[in-house]
C-alpha cells in the first residue's frame, strides 16, 4: 500500500470514528436553536436515520434532551 493510501485510510478511519462527531456532525451544529441542549427533532433533522431508542439511551438523565456528554455518547 502507497504512503498515501495509507495516510488516506487513516484519516478516513479517524473522520468516521468517535461518537462526538455523530456521522460528521457536531453538537454546535445539531443544538438548532443553541440553548445547549440537543431535542430529538433537532437530532433528526441532522441524522435522519437516527432511531429514537439510540436518543433514549445516550440521553441518561432521561429529560428528553441531551447535553454534549450525551451527545458524546451517541453510539453512531
Amino acid at each position: 500500500m502507497s504512503k498515501r493510501l495509507t495516510a488516506a485510510a487513516l484519516l478516513g478511519a479517524l473522520a468516521v470514528s468517535g461518537a462526538a462527531f455523530a456521522e460528521g456532525v457536531s453538537f454546535e451544529a445539531a443544538d438548532g436553536d443553541q440553548d445547549g441542549y440537543v431535542s430529538f427533532e433537532e437530532l433528526s433533522a441532522v441524522i435522519p436515520t437516527v432511531s429514537e431508542d439510540v436518543f433514549k439511551a445516550a440521553d441518561s438523565d432521561a429529560n428528553n434532551l441531551l447535553d454534549q456528554s450525551e451527545f458524546a455518547a451517541l453510539p453512531l
